[in-house]
């Protein structure tokens, strides 16, 4: 019994020491395979969108109409800036639309001028033409009565010459018969009767001559009507010329005016660069009311009424209460155990027993890690890669974007806060 006692003395310290032994290597192994395995990392954040709000006009506030850390909605009035100068402009400019619109009225009355003065030149031009077909006829006409009293003429000298052949050979009888009555061979009645023959036709000779008078008149009045038609020919040649040139001018000057005015009513350049403008100067207007364009928090406001805002310059931020989010930031050895859509657990620095639920949305796919390699090198070298001496290669940490699913009212999530972050698996959900 004592050698029992003896051994079990000896035998038990190693046992127990064996267990503890055993107990603590477990031990360092789950906690090696839950560190190096487990999604899980206190290296978060609490994050949302910061927008920053600079003004889109210049000038002097007029009112602040928000405080500092004050939540507004989207579309509440932040700031005001002087309307005085933005509302002279609009002003200005509805002058500028109102004078373009009465230019372009001018404009399309002087089209309309122009192609009434075009139409009546085309009237003229088609009266000149009808005034040259009328000129050729009556130069036509003339001729013709100019031809009929030659032939006139002709046959009256044609009369004459018969005329006076008849009263010569009248003469001769009655000459004749005279002597015969002197000779006592013929009677005194031929004698009587051959001498008014004769005298007959000294009358006929007498009226045939004031017959080729009366001819060579009217010969002489077709010609000067035939000169006149001439004449009134030329005339109406020229005045045709001036017509067809009067209409061009018409047709250029009504081609001009179109030009001038360009596109009728509000369609006109010249009314649209004034209504362009106008919508300019109203737009620039309503920019002087500066509006929240999220919900959010104001957050580090340091502007007070008689600030000169300056285009561009921000002059309130907003944390937009939209789009609270956690950033968790994963080694990437843990990555592989993380997927979109994963549940997670998300505790808060300030609220360590109020655990939030969320999910992961996205992983990220770059990060810009320490004692990065220089590999572009310079323009037609190799690169130059710099040796590195850490015995112990730490992994990267890569952000991890995780959507909250709900928040209790009673808990603020204040952008920048400290959170740890839990993924949860699939067999441990």
């Amino acid at each position: 019994m004592p050698k029992v006692f003896q051994f079990a003395k000896v035998l038990i310290p190693k046992l127990i020491t064996w267990s503890l032994v055993s107990i603590a290597a477990f031990g360092a192994y789950f906690l090696y395979m839950q560190w190096t395995e487990q999604p899980w990392t206190r290296d978060g954040q609490i994050r949302a969108d910061i927008v920053k709000i600079a003004p889109q006009v210049s000038g002097n506030l007029v009112k602040v109409a928000v405080r500092d850390n004050q939540f507004v909605h989207k579309g509440d009035l932040l700031l005001e800036i002087d309307q005085s100068s933005y509302q002279l402009a609009v002003n200005k400019a509805r002058v500028a639309v109102d004078q373009a619109k009465e230019e372009v009225a001018s404009l399309e009355a002087s089209v309309r001028v122009s192609a009434a003065n075009y139409e009546e030149a085309k009237v003229s031009v088609t009266t000149a033409s009808r005034q040259i077909s009328s000129a050729e006829a009556s130069v036509q006409s003339a001729k013709a009565s100019v031809d009929q009293m030659k032939a006139g003429v002709t046959s009256a000298q044609q009369f004459i010459k018969q005329r006076k052949a008849e009263l010569s050979n009248a003469h001769s009888e009655a000459a004749r018969a005279k002597r015969l009555v002197e000779k006592k061979a013929g009677s005194v009645e031929d004698a009587e009767s051959t001498a008014a023959t004769a005298i007959a036709k000294e009358a006929q000779l007498a009226s045939a001559e004031a017959g080729l008078i009366q001819a060579q008149a009217s010969q002489t009045q077709s010609e000067a009507a035939l000169n006149e038609a001439h004449v009134n020919f030329l005339l109406a040649k020229d005045g045709l010329s001036e017509s067809k040139a009067a209409e061009t001018s018409a047709k250029a000057s009504l081609d001009q005016a179109k030009a001038n005015l360009g596109m009728s009513g509000d369609e006109n350049v010249r009314v649209r660069t004034a209504m362009v403008s106008l919508a300019q100067a109203e737009l620039d207007l309503s920019r002087t009311k500066i509006l929240a364009p999220c919900n959010g928090y104001i957050s580090n406001l340091s502007v007070d009424e008689g600030t000169y805002a300056v285009v561009g310059q921000p002059l309130i931020v907003i944390v937009d209460s939209d789009t609270f989010r956690v950033h968790a930031y994963f080694q990437e050895t843990k990555l592989r155990h993380i997927e979109d859509g994963d549940s997670a657990v998300i505790t808060l620095m300030s609220h360590p027993d109020r655990p939030l639920k969320g999910f992961v949305e996205n992983i990220g796919n770059a990060v810009n890690p320490p004692n990065i390699a220089n590999t572009e090198g310079q323009p037609g070298e190799v690169p130059q890669i710099q040796p590195t001496f850490d015995w112990v290669r730490l992994p990267q940490r890569v952000p991890v974007r995780i959507r909250l699913s709900e928040v209790p009212d009673d808990i603020q999530l204040i952008s920048g806060t400290t959170a740890s972050v839990a993924v949860l698996l699939p067999d441990k959900e």
